[in-house]
C-alpha cells in the first residue's frame, strides 16, 4: 500500500467526521491512520533487512 494514499484517505475521512459527525467516519479515519503507521513501519524493517542482505 502506498503511504501517501493512506494519509489522504485518512484525512478525507477525518474532514467527513469534522462535517457528519458520524462514528462510523470516525473510526475509517483512525483505521486508515492506524495502517498507514504499520506500512510506515513495515517498509522502515524490509528496508534494513534488504541492506543488511546485500552487504553479505
Amino acid at each position: 500500500m502506498n503511504t501517501k494514499l493512506l494519509m489522504i484517505i485518512s484525512f478525507l475521512f477525518y474532514l467527513s467526521w469534522r462535517k457528519a459527525s458520524d462514528s462510523f467516519l470516525l473510526f475509517c479515519a483512525l483505521f486508515a491512520a492506524g495502517l498507514c503507521v504499520c506500512v510506515m513501519i513495515y517498509r522502515m524493517e524490509n528496508t534494513r533487512i534488504a541492506a543488511d542482505d546485500d552487504a553479505d
